[in-house]
């Protein structure tokens, strides 16, 4: 009796600590790992392009506005509300200098201010407009555009027969200029249109490179050669090969002769 006593209260307190244990043990289910808090970056807002914008499109309100921002990719360059508050209405009017696309952060030198006129806005510093006759046969037909790089050809005449059969002669004086407008035109034609013929082609050319093209266009006429879109490499022109001048040859004169008669006689006498 007392042994059956004693066995089960072993069992009953075996049941109780193992009931304790159990109830201390957290259900694998219930302690899922809390999600991590991942802080963002802090943002302030910068001007950009909230559409399309063409060069030389004047800029009206609902081309630009305020985006946000990373702090810490701000670059100098950018227009922030903090440092120009009011930057969305004074860039309003101007105009562009480059192609924008939407969500590309407005740069000081994107745009011009239209007092400067609209030609002007859009010469880079240093660079200067001319001007030069065209045709559709110069010009690709037709296919060479505003803000396209062309090379500068002329062909002009030539009287040295060994080195141009044809009397007419063909280099490369400029390379990789940039075209700035097709008659009053300084932006592309649209989809409808991918042709824009003109009799004038306005160029950006440096100081002595502008001095050049107007002395070669009085020398000869000017052809415009298209440039792939990915293609800025200028080429070192080839030297000259040396031409060889026969040597004159010299051609015997016959000798001088005169007929002198003499008393009915006639001879041939030849004159030194």
């Amino acid at each position: 009796m007392f042994r059956s006593l004693i066995i089960v209260t072993a069992l009953v307190c075996g049941g109780s600590a193992t009931m304790l244990v159990n109830m201390s043990v957290p259900d694998e289910t219930e302690t899922a790992a809390a999600p991590e808090v991942v802080q963002e970056a802090p943002t302030l807002q910068v001007l950009a392009a909230v559409r399309s914008i063409e060069q030389g499109a004047e800029l009206v309100m609902e081309d630009i506005g305020w985006i946000e921002w990373p702090r810490n990719a701000l670059h100098p360059s950018m227009v922030s509300s903090n440092d120009v508050p009011d930057a969305l209405e004074t860039t309003v009017g101007s105009i562009a200098r480059i192609t924008m696309f939407a969500g590309q952060p407005v740069l000081p030198e994107s745009f011009a201010d239209t007092r400067q006129g609209y030609l002007s806005s859009l010469l880079s510093p240093g660079m200067r407009a001319v001007a030069i006759e065209v045709s559709a046969a110069k010009t690709a037909g037709g296919f060479i555009l505003p803000n396209n790089r062309v090379d500068i050809l002329l062909t002009s005449r030539c009287e040295d027969e060994i080195r141009c059969r044809t009397r007419m002669k063909t280099e490369t004086i400029l390379q990789n200029v940039r075209v700035l407008a097709i008659d009053q035109s300084g932006t592309a034609s649209n989809a409808d249109s991918a042709v824009l013929v003109g009799k004038t082609a306005t160029l950006e050319l440096s100081p002595d490179d502008a001095e050049q093209v107007i002395a070669a266009e009085a020398s000869g006429g000017l052809s415009l050669l298209l440039r792939s879109f990915d293609d800025n490499e200028v080429v070192e022109p080839k030297e000259e090969v040396a031409t060889l001048i026969p040597e004159p040859q010299i051609v015997e004169q016959p000798p001088r002769t005169v007929k002198v008669t003499r008393g009915g006689v006639s001879e041939i006498v030849v004159l030194n």
